[in-house]
């Protein structure tokens, strides 16, 4: 799911700089596969290159890492998942060169940007393992695009995603400030999302660019709304993942001022 923010900001950021595949190990023509009882790891050519096998093994072993990783932390991943990993010439900088999305159960797309800045390899060293965390966590939540447990509207979609991005950066360090940063007045932000109907436009809301030039609401909004609930309720993204997103948005709402709660931590 994180791969859906990114379709309409391709275009804006497509002046961004990028490198020259020169100097790139020599490529493997063949789709190949990498499996265990839990994991099989598929590399698929895309664009007009593929992945070299010095990339293929490096990609192998920072998904078979992060999938350890991730299944002692999320008793709900699913017994086998599958992962398809592919090479694409798209600018997706903004998440520092790989993006994905939880196909369906058991199922996820990793896409790794051949244009990142020194490369393929240089983008799957840096955010192969956090895009992992991303969308193993959607697996095991049960966000994903068929056989998604969960009903339509931009506050769910905001409140999931949001969800896996701090489990993601909790957990690797790795936080994509263009992508997830919120501003001082994400309150009325959530306020508006909360008034739109069931069905309005997904990428004006949560992937793409607003009228007004905002971009992405939803999954900057999703990180708001977890710290907020986090903060309100002193639950942790683990707690919180036991919540329905309806029970979760009641905890970010503020709490009353004869309280005396405020919220004195500061989010980038």
């Amino acid at each position: 799911m994180k791969r859906i923010l990114l379709l309409s900001l391709w275009l804006v950021l497509s002046s961004q700089a990028s490198c020259s595949d020169e100097g790139r190990p020599p490529q493997s023509s063949d789709i190949a596969s990498d499996s265990t009882d839990s994991l099989t790891i598929t590399f698929m050519a895309g664009a007009e290159t593929g992945f070299s096998d010095d990339e293929k093994q490096l990609i192998t072993d920072l998904i078979r890492r992060a999938e350890q990783e991730v299944r002692a932390l999320l008793p709900t991943l699913p017994d086998v998942i599958e992962v398809t990993a592919m090479v694409i010439d798209g600018n997706v900088d903004i998440v520092e060169g790989v993006t994905g999305r939880a196909d369906a159960p058991g199922k996820v797309l990793i896409e790794i940007s051949s244009v990142f800045p020194s490369g393929t390899t240089a983008a799957a060293q840096s955010a192969l393992s956090s895009t992992i965390f991303h969308e193993f966590y959607h697996l095991g939540r049960g966000w994903t695009i068929q056989g998604n447990k969960f009903g339509p509207g931009i506050p769910i979609a905001a409140v999931n995603q949001g969800l896996a991005s701090v489990f993601a950066e909790e957990y690797t360090g790795v936080y994509c400030e263009a992508a997830y940063s919120y501003p001082e007045n994400a309150a009325e932000w959530l306020e508006e999302v909360l008034a739109l109907p069931v069905d309005p436009d997904y990428s004006t809301w949560m992937m793409g660019e607003h009228s007004d030039g905002r971009n992405p609401i939803g999954y900057r909004l999703g990180r708001y709304i977890v710290h907020q609930a986090t903060t309100n309720s002193g639950k942790c993204v683990f707690e919180l993942s036991t919540l329905a997103p309806e029970d979760i948005l009641k905890l970010a709402e503020p709490p009353p001022a004869s309280h005396g709660r405020r919220d004195t931590r500061r989010y980038p």
